[in-house]
Order: C-alpha cells, then sequence, then structure tokens
C-alpha cells in the first residue's frame, strides 16, 4: 500500500511539470536581450520590484510562486511503549522562481538571470 501511494505521489508530480524544461525556460528568456524592457512588462506584466545598480543601469525583479499539497505517508515502526503505525499526512512542496531584468540607460534588456526550483518553461513546438 505504501508503495502505492509512493509511485502515485512521484506521478502527481511529474505530470504536473508536463513538458517543461530549464532548456525551454533559457530560450524563451534568451530572445528578451536586446529587446525593450517596455515590451517584457506589457507582456509578463509589472514586474514585483525593481533597482538600479551602480553602472547606472536597472535591475528589474519578477517573483513567481506556487505551493502545492502531495499525499504521503510515514512509515509505522515498534517501540518502547508500542506499534506506532502508518499515518497519512501532505507534504508540502514549493515551487519559486526569481527573473531578473538587467537593462541599460535606454530600457533595452542587457542580460537576464534566475534563481530558483522551478524556473521552467513549456517546450516551444
Amino acid at each position: 500500500m505504501k508503495k502505492i501511494y509512493l509511485i502515485s505521489s512521484f506521478l502527481f508530480v511529474f505530470l504536473l511539470s508536463g513538458c517543461a524544461t530549464h532548456e525551454a525556460f533559457v530560450k524563451k528568456y534568451d530572445k528578451w536581450v536586446g529587446q525593450n524592457i517596455s515590451t517584457l512588462i506589457s507582456i509578463e506584466g509589472y514586474p514585483n520590484s525593481s533597482y538600479d545598480i551602480q553602472n547606472g543601469h536597472k535591475v528589474y525583479v519578477y517573483n513567481k510562486s506556487s505551493v502545492s499539497y502531495v499525499p504521503a505517508y510515514s512509515g509505522g515502526y515498534f517501540g518502547r511503549r508500542g506499534y506506532f503505525g502508518l499515518g497519512m499526512y501532505d507534504e508540502t512542496i514549493v515551487r519559486t522562481c526569481t527573473l531578473f531584468f538587467e537593462t541599460d540607460k535606454n530600457g533595452v534588456i542587457v542580460k537576464w538571470g534566475s534563481r530558483g526550483n522551478n524556473c521552467v518553461a513549456q517546450e516551444q513546438k
């Protein structure tokens, strides 16, 4: 029974990811280098924050996160006070991705970067 839930939990997470990959994510955002930040904002929406850096450039920051719950089981064991059985609980999975876009004085994106465990995009066919 425990194996069934472990397998179903793995399949659930796998199906949620679909065909999303980090490589597709990189391809998606590499195309923005050389484009104006106002075009990106018109498509992605307003950033969560922005700040000026020492070289006169500006950095725009987008934060994306999601929380999901996957059913999981804890194993039972015999202890000094008796048997402690299986317990079902929800495992919390937090996915995050922070995007950074650096622009020059004219608002042109010169580079970008990301940080997080869910910086993925759907494959373009």
